[in-house]
This record gives structure tokens, sequence and C-alpha cells, in this order.
């Protein structure tokens, strides 16, 4: 994982497990409160993208499970995913 400084890899090429890992680091550094304010609006702006990569991901396995439901006759239909358990 790139770290403060050094060029993030582009966001294609990230797991979404690594985007929410250095967004918990990122999260954790706001909240120790020993950056200065450019680092804190920095590393916000950094929290906000990977929130918002995160977020896509989600969406994006969302549509690819809808696509792969099957009916019981086996017939491959779009069902929308529930978001909330039963």
């Amino acid at each position: 994982m790139a770290k403060s400084g050094d060029k993030a890899a582009p966001a294609a090429e990230v797991t979404y497990d690594a985007l929410v890992e250095r967004l918990e680091k990122v999260v954790e550094a706001l909240e120790a409160g020993d950056l200065s304010l450019e680092q804190s609006v920095e590393r916000f702006a950094e929290g906000v993208k990977l929130a918002r990569d995160a977020g896509q991901r989600l969406d994006e396995a969302e549509r690819r499970v809808e696509q792969l439901v099957k009916d019981a006759a086996g017939v491959e239909t779009v069902a929308p995913l529930d978001r909330a358990p039963p």
C-alpha cells in the first residue's frame, strides 16, 4: 500500500480490502489529532476519495451479483440484492 507522499496505484489496481485498510489508517491519523491543519485537510480529502472508491466497488459487486442470480428453473434473471436482512 502506498505511504503518504508516495503515488497511489490507480484505483482499478487496488483491492476493496486495501481501500478499506487505507481508509482506516486515514481515520486513525485524523482522530489522533497530531496533524497540522494542512495535513488534516489532505488526509480528509484522501479519506473522501477512498470512501467513494470503496462505495463504487460495492456498487459494482452488487450489480454483478444481481446479474448472476438464477431463478428456480435455472434461467438467469436479474433480481435486486436485498440490502437489509429479512
